[in-house]
């Protein structure tokens, strides 16, 4: 496979992969994860936050949150709006 053909089918397994979203029960927990890329400030496939807020279930407690900075007032986060993955975990106890 030449350089040329390599770029275009490395992007888009990056731009696959960037879309992944799902969730994890065991024992009355759950984990809730999502991931996006960001180039030059577009979010692709859609806001990662947001995404793994909507998959959290309804009722439960949430206990930890983890995001990747996503404003450009930091150095981190604007670097990451540059390019970046960016992900976001929520962890917390089912009720009922």
């Amino acid at each position: 496979m030449t350089n040329s053909k390599f770029l275009p089918l490395a992007c888009l397994g990056l731009l696959t992969f960037a879309g992944c979203s799902g969730m994890r029960e065991a024992n009355g927990t759950f984990t809730v994860h999502a991931e996006s890329f960001r180039f030059f400030g577009l979010v692709i496939p859609g806001d990662d936050q947001a995404k793994a807020t909507s998959l959290v279930p309804a009722g439960a407690q949430v206990i930890s949150v983890h995001s990747t900075p996503a404003d450009w007032t930091s150095v981190r986060g604007v670097l990451g709006n540059l390019f970046g993955f960016h992900t976001t975990q929520i962890s917390g106890q089912k009720k009922g």
